[in-house]
């Protein structure tokens, strides 16, 4: 399903991360606009079932962010709102995440 079909009236996606995004130990593609975190996945093959789970900007609490160094490079970012969310994936992506959720949540 497309994004499109997410999105609310006057969202914007700010960041967009499919690659190797994990949270509770499943893959997820991950977007973020002025207003929500949202993970997605789908699965199946013949009859395909989607996974999606939504935090709204204006409910984080705080952010925490991890790395761990070594060959894989990867980094943990827990946050903290309505729901504790922690994603793991490679320490570019999920630092860049970082960045754009502390721009959101200052300036709400």
């Amino acid at each position: 399903m497309p994004l499109k079909d997410f999105l609310v009236p006057e969202e914007q996606v700010k960041f967009i991360c499919r690659r190797d995004i994990e949270y509770a130990n499943k893959k997820y593609d991950l977007f973020i606009t002025n207003k929500r975190i949202l993970l997605y996945r789908e699965s199946g093959f013949i009859n395909k079932s989607e996974d999606v789970i939504c935090e709204k900007i204006e409910r984080l609490q705080g952010l925490e962010y991890k790395e761990k160094g070594g060959l894989l490079n990867l980094a943990k970012i827990s946050i903290n709102g309505g729901i504790k969310i922690d994603i793991k994936g490679p320490s570019k992506e999920v630092r860049n995440m970082f960045k754009i959720l502390e721009c959101l949540i200052n300036s709400k």
